[in-house]
């Protein structure tokens, strides 16, 4: 006969206590990456894995389909003016749009403070920036092309970003063995990228405290069942039964959570509040599995702890 488990108050206390946990890290992680986003958008769309570099020649054709990725080439006398190629579905700055630009393949988005004058007679204005507090944005015109060809009199410096992981292989992909120039990051005015630091230090610590209550949590609410766990197994349950009893009732609740959880999440980031990157949700999931490891083996450390070998005579 299977035993019929009635949750008690401190049950539900401990499930509040672990869902709450939880939520704090999956909202933690989600606010750093919208700080990253924040401070994108602030220093002209370029986030801390950017790529910057000089190329003098193109010796062989770059591959400009490798992958995600957005690469802006400037002129050292002109670093405002940009010419921009965005390959594969990417999330780009706000546009408020004053033409679809369907009749060419030439496209000017700019800034509100950016010199129209300075856009070139083959490149139609469709929109402008609406980022009101990126001094960066607002200063700059991009020119975007379906032509596939980049051509070095428009300047040789450029900027590489993408969503990826590996920023560095899909560079190495479409640079395609043309020999660049990396530079400094610094001294292209990237340290508005470490603003917000203190607030980042802190969602990272609160994701620490709350892994800690998580873990402290568990090991005590486990630890109140002891008399249950040792009452199932003198009364002729068997470990592997008593440790399924257990966590069915305590890892399948959070399960279920956490999966609803990161799905609200996920359509918030896609639809609401989109970012550039799905970082935080590679980190929400790492985090997700590593709590449930947590309670797997709490439960089976402590159930065996009060079972097999806290001993006892068997019916």
């Amino acid at each position: 006969m299977k035993p019929t488990y009635i949750r008690s108050a401190s049950d539900y206390l401990y499930y509040l206590i672990m869902f709450l946990a939880t939520f704090i890290c999956v909202a933690a992680f989600w606010f750093i990456s919208y700080l990253d986003y924040v401070n994108m958008l602030n220093n002209g769309y370029k986030d801390q894995k950017a790529i910057f570099f000089k190329m003098e020649a193109l010796d062989v054709p770059v591959h400009l389909n490798a992958g995600k990725f957005i690469l802006f080439q400037y002129d050292d006398d002109s670093p405002a003016l940009k010419h921009v190629w965005v390959n594969g579905e990417l999330k780009l700055p706000p546009i408020k749009r004053t033409d679809e630009g369907a009749e060419t393949d030439k496209i000017a988005v700019v800034g509100t403070n950016a010199e129209v004058k300075n856009i070139p007679n083959d490149y139609k204005l469709i929109g402008y920036f609406n980022t009101p507090y990126s001094y960066k944005l607002n200063s700059e015109i991009w020119l975007l092309s379906k032509n596939p060809q980049i051509e070095l009199m428009d300047g040789k410096q450029f900027v590489f970003i993408s969503p990826s992981r590996d920023v560095k292989s899909v560079f190495d992909q479409f640079i395609n063995g043309n020999n660049v120039e990396i530079i400094n990051a610094e001294t292209n005015g990237s340290y508005i990228l470490k603003s917000n630091q203190v607030v980042g230090m802190i969602s990272y610590i609160t994701i620490l405290f709350m892994t800690t209550i998580f873990c402290v949590s568990t090991m005590i609410w486990i630890k109140r069942k002891n008399h249950l766990l040792s009452v199932l197994y003198i009364f002729g349950y068997s470990y592997r039964a008593i440790y399924r009893i257990i966590l069915r009732y305590y890892a399948l609740p959070y399960i279920l959570f956490s999966s609803i959880l990161f799905v609200i999440f996920m359509l918030i980031s896609y639809y609401a509040v989109p970012l550039w990157d799905v970082s935080w949700m590679l980190y929400s999931v790492n985090l997700i599995l590593l709590h449930l490891a947590i309670v797997i083996i709490f439960v089976f450390y402590l159930t065996f702890i009060y079972t097999v070998k806290k001993g006892g005579k068997r019916f």
